[in-house]
């Protein structure tokens, strides 16, 4: 999963950035002009009691990849400046954090909002003329070009959606549009989390940003409020000081934990978990998905050679401590390669090839 972190200049994103990061390794992105790039474990207490309870070699959790610096804007007399494809080198990511200055008081925080989201919309609505103009001639030459076609009424109901200024992940596309579309990698179909960066004042219960919060909700945009100051001087204390600093500040975990358990949940993903003395490892899906599904995630062999899957509930996992302890109660299920994965799932993938 790749996160691209976008907004206007002096908003607080490297800051927010590095304070993801908690210490893991920044990088550059190659290809790119400056733009840095570092993975971060996604927080599950789940993933957390498995491998204490199994004790493994190796732990490997679900992780994000966020990027910062990849979206360029020049700044000429103090007004921002988008470059003709303002968010180029972060097409390829899967959703977008947006990070807003509501700490300084010299820029309104809904209006930046709206100045960024114009220019997604435009961004997109640019990609989509362009393609429709190819389109048009090729359907004046071939009457019969029916793929072609298909394609330009998608395209063509997006360009009204972009032109009323709805994103287009608010849309309700058939599935054949959608198998269109993606491709094109278009900005406003990926999920958002707008980040509020407050001041401490605010974070302790100042004025809540209510107009922005209600923007984000209409546009279908998940909001996290938070001091990215703050965040990164937690990220500099030592575990025994950071619950005391905590405390003090009237905070129960670090706001980073929560932004990216949010940026996880936008993408519309479960995790799920399986286990030897090797390794315990977490793996995403998209919601919905089936058992054969995941078998595949694991290895394709498993999925072509599946058999059945065992399954045991994290809240049973939890309760039995243990997965013998379950089989013996009776509690693990044996499902077929239709069954719908669910969020916590353990399987135990059966399979012959």
């Amino acid at each position: 999963m790749r996160v691209g972190i976008i907004g206007l200049p002096q908003g607080g994103k490297t800051t927010l950035f590095r304070a993801l990061l908690h210490g893991a390794h920044e990088g550059v992105m190659p290809g790119t002009a400056g733009a840095h790039h570092g993975t971060v474990p996604v927080p599950d207490p789940r993933f957390d009691y498995l491998v204490n309870l199994i004790k493994p070699k190796k732990a490997t959790p679900v992780s994000v990849e966020f990027i910062d610096g990849a979206a360029h804007i020049s700044t000429e007399r103090h007004k921002p400046a988008f470059g003709t494809d303002f968010f180029q080198g972060i097409r390829q990511v899967d959703a977008l954090v947006h990070v807003i200055d509501a700490f300084s008081g010299t820029i309104d925080p809904l209006q930046a909002a709206r100045r960024v989201d114009e220019e997604l919309l435009l961004a997109d609505l640019m990609m989509v003329e362009a393609r429709l103009e190819r389109l048009e001639k090729t359907l004046r030459a071939r009457k019969d070009a029916m793929p072609e076609r298909a394609e330009h009424q998608a395209l063509h109901y997006a360009k009204g959606l972009l032109e009323a200024e709805t994103p287009m992940r608010l849309a309700q596309f058939t599935p054949d549009q959608l198998k269109l579309l993606r491709g094109f990698n278009f900005m406003t179909f990926k999920p958002v989390v707008v980040v509020a960066n407050v001041d401490e004042a605010r974070l302790q219960g100042g004025d809540p940003l209510v107009e922005l919060e209600a923007y984000c909700c209409e546009r279908g945009e998940r909001f996290v409020q938070l001091c990215a100051e703050i965040e990164w001087e937690i990220t500099q204390l030592s575990p025994e000081e950071e619950p005391e600093f905590l405390q003090a500040m009237g905070i129960e975990q670090p706001a980073r934990i929560r932004l990216i358990r949010e940026v996880y949940d936008a993408l519309g993903l479960i995790t799920f978990f399986t286990f030897n003395e090797n390794e315990v490892r977490a793996w995403t899906l998209p919601r919905g998905s089936t058992a054969l599904e995941a078998a595949g995630r694991i290895h394709s062999d498993m999925a072509r050679g599946f058999i059945r899957a065992e399954v045991l509930s994290w809240q049973q996992m939890e309760q039995h401590g243990s997965w013998e302890n379950a089989k013996q109660a009776g509690a693990i299920r044996l499902e077929h390669k239709e069954y719908v994965v669910q969020d916590g799932d353990v399987l135990y993938i059966r399979f012959k090839v």
